[in-house]
């Protein structure tokens, strides 16, 4: 039986080293966070739910050209499958914070051409990974402290 004194070191700890295990806890939803990213992505909206515009077109539409290349009428940042399947979530330990990126080559040319809003969550799905995070957050304490 696990005595109050070895739960209180063991909390002590985990509070002592709490960003590195909200992190490590974070990363272990990741997938799902960068899910809600595709998501939206794949409505060719960036994270202020506002349509992909084109920086040198000014257009949320594709050009007619590359429009009948892909049959598509808005930009298609899955067409390869490269960009999506490279995009990951890195969890800044010091603030409380984390950014989504791709490892893709393609990335920062998209970034250039759409902006830095291309990557994020929606305010809309804001809510949702705060509870998946905090959830993942108390998970992995209940499981360090407790041991269950």
């Amino acid at each position: 039986m696990t005595t109050t004194h070895e739960i209180r070191l063991r909390s002590n700890k985990y509070m002592a080293n709490f960003d590195t295990n909200r992190a490590n806890a974070i990363d272990k939803v990741s997938p799902l966070i960068v899910d809600m990213n595709k998501s939206q992505l794949l409505k060719s909206k960036d994270s202020e739910e506002k349509p992909l515009i084109h920086k040198l077109t000014g257009s949320p539409n594709l050009s007619l050209h590359y429009s009948v290349l892909t049959n598509k009428i808005t930009p298609n940042l899955f067409r390869s499958g490269d960009f999506q399947g490279g995009m990951f979530l890195q969890v800044n330990e010091n603030n409380n914070s984390f950014f989504i990126d791709s490892f893709d080559s393609k990335s920062g040319i998209l970034t250039g051409n759409y902006g830095l809003n291309l990557f994020g969550i929606t305010q809309k799905d804001q809510p949702k990974a705060k509870v998946l995070t905090g959830k993942a957050v108390s998970k992995d304490y209940i499981r360090k402290v407790w041991g269950k």
